[in-house]
């Protein structure tokens, strides 16, 4: 984007160059960006954020500027604070340009503030750009992470369009955290400066974790000031957006003892239209060499664009593996971009938002985020299989969550978790057709074992001497997989649905979800038995699977739809007996996607889900109804819950997209387009009012959305939630059909007559296929030939051949 782009931008009719433009933004370059434009009070909501991050370092940022910075871990190693405020969302980082001869002081960024005009923010994959004009100063600036570098640059480009030499002085202001939270790490922050080198840097000297760090912040061009002392920029009076010390000559203060912050001071001359561009850094190494390097490679300001660059050529290359083209613009633009985006830069490297600063890997989240790039990076759900074996307990069970680098995290009796692991690698294998992973080796962890009366315990596990390959790795977790009475297996301390932690904890209830969810994976597990010669296993699997659905549906079918779970003391959760949470989506859905549910079951169970869950005014599909609230049984946590929010009666978004799924595969093609839509953020926001009712950002997915008036519509937290990478499987391999077995590409759609026809372009190592799904408006349902480089193919399975050549399939 020039320089000289602002004068022309904001003289256009506002949603002339928007796709979706719903009062407060809309998508523009093809979709790649969502672009915020703030003009007095006329702002989102709540802050719509972007979240930048590469797998060792990141930031988010909001559409006013403000956000925080961590690296190595968002939670436990925090740079800047994580405010979690959507009602002031204050700054912790903030850049002033202040007029040495008028004595104006500009940010190029809101700050939340109404009267300086109008700005513009662009979010973009991998970078956010904030454009604003004022006192006929021109500024651009893109902020963003390198690809390797535990770097955040934020790179300003200041044009001039007044008759008169402007000299500036740019100020740089960063408050320290350096761990959890500020209100613990301050007093032991020690701030110093390198004046060969030009940079001020600060150390937490009471940390374990990350005690060799230095935080650091630097610029392109010569500093004439700065300090560590906070009083001292914003003063006894002052405020982040009104400090005191702007005009002030900076002490240069550092050291021990300070209400700690990071201030560092430029000056420079813009003549009249001249463009001048001014870089500054903000960092964290343990190696002062490194520090050193890297303030010397952005000295020389030409080399912030070569990374931005770099940056923008990975997200094109990684998020271009699969590019579709449908009528509904809505969907190409999330499948194009936004969700991978999403579940990458944030499930995976970030693992925090605004909402929530995990920093943790979840073991059944973050798998089931890589299943979703089988397609475009299957070594990343790989390399996911073997972490997550590596957080497996000598005994089977393993860590529900744990904070790298230490392992840090809980053991608990919860009962999905461990068996994530044998349907990743199924799914992987399935996907890549690569067996080899069956035999990496990775080695066990060993740490105290849960007590009779103990339901989790915080640990810090020891890597074990005891080591096994993924397979056995898998194998153990089916051999700990216990079932009750009702042959179904135990419930624990949860199941996917971590708020019934109470509903088996004496270790007798039972799960009707996961007896769906343990049905699939066996299926897809016994063939790598086979593989692995282990007949012997793989004939117990099949028994025991033929007898778990025996006892499913033996013990499970309520007459209209299939129970939720058993209680410890045998009453039924998810029944039409129960007057709170009568019927709950995922057993529903799960008996259509384990394809094991009788058919005419299956389809009634998934009649009752849309009968009684989806509620269509209000574009909401609920996990369960009604909401828990005044039952004598206590299921857990999920009670805490008001009536309608979150998981206890409001939509799950994460279950929504699987009862879109299941509803794709039973052949109801209209009710899944319906579904989808009414999941897709874009669709939720069209115009202002329902903007305002949503409130979160249009371009991501989010957790939940309320059913509880007054904020019946309302979205719960965005960005960090799994329902992006299903939604992305859910549209790609079951909506639109696209899926890839081995070698294979398999062609099965499930739109609906009035979809109409659509093409996917889809990269296969150097070769290109196009795919066009023809005659969809006339009813043509069924794929039962194609023609594959102009010849007849029987159904709807082509071989994939890396040759880079283009190659075209008419469905």
């Amino acid at each position: 984007m020039g320089s000289g782009s602002i004068p022309d931008l904001m003289n256009e009719e506002k949603n002339s160059n928007y796709e979706f433009f719903n009062g407060f933004g809309g998508f523009v370059e093809d979709g790649r960006e969502y672009e915020i434009l703030l003009e007095g009070e006329n702002k989102p909501p709540v802050p719509w954020i972007n979240v930048v991050a590469n797998k060792d370092f990141g930031f988010h940022i909001s559409e006013s500027g403000s956000g925080f910075t961590w690296a190595h871990n968002s939670r436990e190693n925090k740079i800047t604070p994580w405010s979690n405020d959507p009602v002031s969302d204050i700054p912790s980082e903030i850049i002033y340009i202040f007029d040495e001869i008028n004595g104006k002081v500009i940010t190029p960024f809101s700050y939340g503030r109404t009267n300086r005009g109008t700005y513009k923010v662009r979010h973009g994959f991998g970078y956010s750009v904030f454009l604003h004009e004022e006192d006929f100063l021109e500024q651009e600036v893109t902020v963003f992470t390198p690809l390797d570098e535990s770097l955040k640059l934020w790179d300003i480009k200041l044009t001039n369009h007044s008759e008169n030499v402007k000299y500036l002085t740019l100020t740089y202001y960063v408050e320290w955290v350096l761990g959890t939270g500020r209100e613990h790490t301050n007093p032991y922050i020690v701030t110093s400066y390198n004046n060969e080198h030009e940079y001020l840097s600060a150390k937490n000297v009471y940390t374990s974790n990350f005690s060799n760090d230095l935080a650091y912040i630097f610029s392109s061009e010569m500093i004439k000031g700065y300090t560590g002392d906070r009083q001292e920029f914003l003063g006894q009076k002052g405020s982040i957006l009104h400090p005191q010390g702007l005009d002030k000559k900076l002490s240069n203060h550092i050291g021990a003892g300070y209400d700690s912050c990071g201030t560092i001071q430029v000056s420079v001359a813009v003549h009249p239209k001249e463009c001048k561009t001014i870089i500054f850094g903000l960092g964290e190494s343990n190696n002062i060499m490194q520090i050193q390097a890297l303030r010397y490679k952005y000295k020389d300001i030409s080399a912030s664009g070569i990374e931005l660059d770099r940056v923008r050529e990975y997200w094109k290359e990684t998020l271009g593996t699969i590019q579709v083209h449908t009528k509904d613009r809505a969907i190409d633009i999330l499948v194009n971009g936004w969700l991978l985006y999403q579940t990458i830069s944030c499930r995976m490297n970030a693992r925090a938002a605004f909402y929530q600063c995990g920093g943790a890997y979840g073991y059944r989240d973050q798998l089931q985020d890589t299943l979703s790039l089988i397609f475009t990076n299957p070594e990343a759900l790989r390399n996911q299989i073997l972490i997550a074996c590596s957080r497996q307990f000598e005994e089977g069970d393993v860590q529900h969550w744990w904070h790298p680098p230490t392992g840090v995290g809980v053991r608990t009796r919860i009962t999905d978790d461990l068996l994530w692991l044998p349907y990743a690698v199924a799914a992987y294998i399935n996907g890549t057709g690569d067996y080899t992973i069956l035999k990496e080796n990775v080695a066990y962890i060993k740490g105290p074992v849960l007590k009779e009366n103990e339901h989790d315990i915080m640990v810090t596990p020891q890597v074990s001497e005891m080591i096994g390959s993924v397979y056995e790795h898998s194998k153990k977790t089916i051999l700990i997989t216990r079932l009750g009475k009702h042959g179904l297996p135990l419930m624990g301390g949860g199941d996917w649905n971590d708020g019934m932690n109470e509903v088996g904890k004496e270790g007798i209830g039972e799960s009707v979800w996961l007896a769906w969810f343990f049905y699939t994976l066996l299926g897809d597990f016994i063939p790598l038995c086979y593989h692995e010669e282990d007949s012997d296993f793989a004939k117990e699997l099949e028994k025991k699977r033929s007898d778990l659905l025996e006892s499913i549906e033996e013990n499970a079918w309520d007459g209209e739809w299939y129970l939720r779970a058993y209680y410890d003391d045998g009453t039924k959760l998810g029944s039409k007996e129960n007057d709170e949470c009568k019927i709950d989506s995922i057993s529903q859905s799960w008996s259509v996607i384990s394809k094991g549910g009788k058919k005419d079951r299956a389809h009634t169970a998934m009649q009752s889900a849309w009968r009684y869950l989806v509620k269509e005014p209000d574009s909401m599909s609920l996990l369960l109804s009604p909401p828990f609230n005044k039952t004598s049984k206590n299921p857990g946590y999920i009670k805490n819950y008001l009536p309608g929010i979150r998981e206890n009666g409001g939509q799950y978004t994460h279950a929504a997209v699987w009862l879109a799924i299941a509803t794709s595969m039973i052949g109801d093609y209209k009710m899944a387009y319906t579904l989808f839509t009414m999941l897709n953020p874009i669709h939720i926001t069209l115009n202002k009012r329902d903007a305002l009712k949503y409130e979160k950002e249009p371009y991501v997915m989010i957790a939940d959305i309320s059913l509880s008036p007054p904020y019946t519509g309302r979205g719960g937290w965005s960005w960090y939630t799994g329902s992006a990478g299903w939604m992305y499987q859910g549209l790609v391999k079951w909506f639109l059909g696209i899926r890839k077995e081995e070698d294979y590409l398999i062609i099965d759609p499930a739109t609906p007559d009035s979809f109409g026809d659509f093409s996917v372009e889809y990269k296969y190592g150097t070769s290109m296929y196009e795919i066009k799904v023809e005659s969809r408006s006339k009813g043509t349902l069924s794929t039962n030939e194609m023609i594959f480089d102009d010849e007849k193919v029987e159904g709807n399975k082509i071989k994939l051949i890396d040759d880079g050549k283009k190659h075209v399939v008419i469905v």
